[in-house]
């Protein structure tokens, strides 16, 4: 790729954007994005498509961005292009707080609870008596096997319909921790 220096500018030919092609936690400490995702401010909070400029991996995250490295507290090189072709780009300064995938789940927030999880009780407490009698009932006229059960279901069958996403990541985070053990392993010494 040629690279042409021109004051605080950077001319990139042939630069491309694609998905992700290598194994994830191979990023590197340079991403790219556009000029047209910045927010009007830098250093406020904001959700930013970017491109890890190692991997090509496009994603969304929760970040800060500044022109000075100084201004952040854990700095990494984000090269904003700009123009027609995406063709002019300066550096700034991005320090990520959050990835976010395409349907708007947090997944290190949802690896974190996974990771949780495995040391704390699975009982879900929801305290109403109106909701104890009516899983009751189910169960009474055979519907389930328990009210544990008919809540489990219901609650899986609400969250498919309402956030399909949430239980994809969900289920890839949660065949991480099961499948991969030397991966989990790796994690927790992060």
């Amino acid at each position: 790729m040629g690279v042409t220096r021109n004051d605080d500018s950077v001319v990139h030919e042939g630069m491309r954007h694609g998905t992700r092609d290598q194994q994830e936690g191979a990023s590197s400490d340079h991403y790219i994005t556009s000029e047209e995702h910045l927010p009007d401010e830098e250093c406020t909070e904001t959700t930013l498509q970017i491109t890890d400029a190692k991997t090509k991996r496009i994603f969304e995250a929760h970040v800060r961005i500044a022109h000075e490295p100084d201004a952040l507290t854990n700095p990494q090189r984000l090269t904003v292009v700009t123009g027609p072709h995406e063709t002019v780009s300066k550096e700034w300064y991005v320090e990520l707080l959050d990835e976010i995938d395409a349907a708007g789940i947090n997944e290190d927030l949802l690896r974190r609870l996974a990771r949780e999880q495995e040391t704390t009780s699975n009982i879900v407490n929801t305290r109403s008596d109106d909701l104890k009698v009516v899983l009751t009932y189910l169960v009474e006229v055979g519907q389930y096997e328990s009210t544990a059960e008919a809540l489990r279901e219901l609650a899986f069958e609400r969250l498919a319909e309402e956030h399909p996403g949430l239980l994809e990541t969900y289920d890839a985070v949660r065949t991480d921790f099961k499948v991969d053990p030397l991966r989990r392993a790796l994690m927790d010494q992060q």
